[in-house]
């Protein structure tokens, strides 16, 4: 079902838009820079994209099946790892944990706002909950818009900016 959205929501999907962008850039250059001491640097590439792509829970299978040759192969032979290094990275730092899961819970309340109860029942509702299982208790406070921004120009600034 779709209804136009309120200016309050277009707010708060502007507020996830600018955080997530911040919290994308970041995080892949700090994985791209780390995968690149022990690979090929386009490899690396590759692979960060898609471990920030997995945690902020996208459908690797649909990001497989949009993705035009031969960076399609690419990423389908390191599918398999991405659970694997999506955890690595996420035991790494306490601020990565952090706005992750604030990313995960922003996006399920949006995806709630837009579609409703059916969202409850979707396949992205299930893989976002999967991800947050095991870190969503470590960071128990309500997440607003405002609070997201703030934490994405500060994860920025701590592991981006400075380099």
């Amino acid at each position: 079902m779709w209804w136009p959205i309120k200016k309050t929501e277009k707010r708060i999907v502007r507020f996830f838009e600018k955080g997530l962008r911040l919290i994308q850039v970041t995080l892949f250059a700090r994985l791209h820079l780390q995968y690149s001491t022990t690979m090929e640097k386009e490899s690396a590439g590759v692979l960060a994209a898609q471990v920030v792509n997995y945690l902020k829970g996208e459908d690797i299978e649909l990001v497989i099946e949009s993705t035009p040759e031969p960076l399609k192969s690419q990423i389908a032979q390191i599918k398999d790892s991405l659970p694997e290094r999506a955890a690595n990275a996420m035991s790494e730092s306490r601020s990565t944990r952090e706005v992750i899961v604030a990313t995960l819970r922003m996006r399920e309340v949006l995806k709630f706002m837009l579609q409703g109860e059916v969202y409850l029942q979707s396949e992205e509702h299930r893989r976002i909950s999967g991800l947050l299982l095991p870190y969503g208790p470590e960071f128990p406070e309500e997440i607003k818009p405002e609070r997201y921004m703030q934490m994405a120009e500060m994860y920025y600034q701590e592991h981006y900016s400075s380099r």
